[in-house]
């Protein structure tokens, strides 16, 4: 009998986030509004000197809240490149204009950096979407609270390209909107057969561009606990 996908979810956090990792699960974080809250406790900590250790207001945060919310992916990835290797938001204060750190890129894997792990994420139906429905996302990584890489995970009954199609149907849905329309790379897995690629709208998803790992001998790389993964300069040690 083939794992339930709930099982090899728990096995893929607990690889994650073992020993000396640099990832850290959040099971408290299951909402859009517990992203947020913790996307603004981050931001402030790593803007204490520039917020002169008052807190976002109300008012400041939403206008956050609006510039991240992006209206696709690309947006979201024109953004993330940042000005100088530093992604920005910006909040009128007073007659002063603060420039907030979001992510320093060349602190990936370092630095300032936040790496957390959150699952079972819950992505409610829009009120006027016709044949919406709820839907609970898998495993997606955040990196300073924002949500950049998103897994779905199917166990060894179905291929990973259950995985595909099912991240099609939830962006055709519009459930990566808000803080959610930050991800940058999907990465589907059945255990035994994992590939990623990179975020697009719906239309513009193909299958010809679903890619796999290889090792440093071009070998691929299936079995994603048998090898450590590095993404963007980030490293996932899945190591069994």
């Amino acid at each position: 009998m083939a794992e339930l996908e709930s099982v090899i979810e728990k096995r893929l956090i607990d690889q994650l986030c073992c020993d000396e990792s640099q990832w850290t699960y959040r099971p408290d974080i299951r909402t859009e509004q517990q992203l947020w809250n913790n996307f603004k406790y981050i931001l402030e900590q790593n803007n204490k000197a520039k917020l002169d250790d008052v807190p976002l207001s109300d008012s400041e945060f939403a206008k956050i809240r609006n510039d991240l919310s992006h209206a696709s992916f690309y947006d979201a990835g024109k953004w993330l490149v940042g000005e100088n290797g530093k992604v920005y938001v910006h909040v009128q204060r007073g007659n002063e204009t603060l420039h907030l750190v979001v992510m320093n890129n060349e602190h990936v894997a370092g630095g300032s950096s936040v790496y957390e792990v959150i699952n079972q994420y819950q992505a409610f139906k829009t009120e006027d979407g016709e044949g919406d429905r709820d839907r609970r996302f898998d495993v997606t990584l955040l990196i300073n609270g924002i949500p950049l890489i998103h897994i779905e995970l199917k166990n060894k009954e179905h291929s990973y390209m259950d995985g595909y199609r099912q991240i099609k149907k939830y962006i055709a849905e519009g459930k990566f909107r808000g803080i959610f329309s930050n991800v940058q790379m999907f990465v589907v897995s059945n255990a035994v057969d994992s590939k990623y690629f990179s975020a697009a709208r719906d239309t513009e998803l193909n299958k010809k561009f679903i890619t796999g790992w290889l090792d440093k001998d071009n070998n691929p790389i299936c079995d994603y606990f048998a090898e450590t993964i590095r993404i963007n300069g980030i490293c996932i040690s899945l190591e069994d």
